[in-house]
């Protein structure tokens, strides 16, 4: 039986093992929680193989890639990584698939930001898949972290501006769209800078103060369920190299 898992902390939370479930039912793979943010141990149970993957979630999306042997281009750009695989010659390769859950959402909610300012709020692993994705469709970005020195290769890269994250409320009025990338419920944007006709995008999966706030502001509001549900479904796909049962995938986040 092939083994997966979600490694970070904390994630008892996390809809992972359902979502996996839901996209393969009783195929013969087995998905389970591992907390931890020691990245070594990962790295042995991938190499020993009890794991043929994991994904990665915080705080360790940038740190895993100490261990691994290789990494696909998004990987490289981003410097951060959401699944690991142990493939052939017990080589472990490093992928990014939030990008291409960033990517998928804004093409299921029809946006379209080429040319436009955009604010990514974060600079760790979740962030910087969100300012490539951007960078990839167009937009102008401007990055805020609370230490704008830890997003600085990034900015080489896609040719964004950082900002401290102190400096959020001058840089809100002209964005099209903003994209919330901290954990779960941390919310650093005061709503009363935002205005109707912004697009505010939120990491979390669930109903946050922030989306509640823009709402009432009349913003387009996009919460974490669509990137969580695409990045899985890249991810699974990666891992199993079968497509997974994406309606039933829906059913489990109530999409």
């Amino acid at each position: 039986m092939k083994k997966f898992a979600l490694v970070g902390k904390p994630i008892a939370h996390s809809k992972s093992p359902a979502l996996f479930k839901a996209a393969y039912g009783d195929c013969g793979y087995e998905y389970s929680l591992i907390e931890t943010v020691d990245v070594k141990y990962v790295e042995n149970l991938l190499r020993s193989k009890i794991l043929c993957g994991v994904n990665v979630t915080i705080p360790i999306k940038v740190e895993a890639l100490t261990v691994v042997d290789e990494m696909d281009e998004t990987v490289e750009i981003t410097g951060a990584t959401n699944v690991i695989v142990s493939h052939a010659g017990n080589k472990l390769k490093a992928y990014n698939t939030d990008y291409l859950g960033v990517l998928q959402t804004l093409i299921d909610f029809d946006v379209s930001v080429a040319g436009e300012e955009c604010l990514v709020v974060g600079a760790g692993g979740a962030g910087r898949a969100v300012a490539f994705a951007l960078h990839r469709l167009g937009a102008k970005i401007t990055v805020a972290n609370r230490t704008p020195d830890r997003a600085g290769s990034l900015a080489e890269k896609i040719n964004c501006d950082v900002i401290n994250i102190d400096e959020i409320s001058d840089n809100l009025s002209n964005k099209k769209m903003i994209v919330n990338a901290l954990p779960a419920n941390i919310n650093v944007i005061d709503e009363r800078y935002l205005n109707s006709r912004q697009i505010i995008f939120d990491a979390s999966p669930h109903q946050s103060d922030l989306l509640i706030k823009a709402q009432l502001k009349g913003c387009k509001c996009i919460d974490g369920r669509f990137w969580l549900l695409h990045q899985g479904i890249a991810a699974y796909k990666i891992f199993t190299r079968q497509q997974p049962d994406i309606a039933s995938m829906r059913k489990i986040l109530n999409l």
